[in-house]
């Protein structure tokens, strides 16, 4: 597990990054479906709960990168990505 640390004015912040395998599996009828473990940690940060799960994936061709965030978040977007 690595930490980048970025300093800002108001706090420091820091970006944690994990090394994943994304599962695949066959469906019976020959279909292949992707799945991705998140970390209990970063949900609970984000306040996504089991009751209150909605959240928005986004995907850029361009930078190749996958985005998840809760919806209704108004995050903004980390530059240095």
């Amino acid at each position: 597990m690595e930490q980048k640390k970025k300093r800002t004015r108001k706090k420091e912040v820091i970006k944690e990054i994990r090394d994943i395998k994304i599962m695949f599996s066959e469906t019976s009828n020959g279909y292949v479906n992707a799945r991705v473990s998140l970390p209990l940690s970063w949900l609970k940060d984000m306040k996504v709960t089991q009751d209150d799960r909605e959240t928005e994936m986004t995907y850029s061709p361009r930078t190749k990168k996958i985005t998840i965030r809760k919806k209704g978040s108004e995050v903004k977007e980390d530059k240095e990505d």
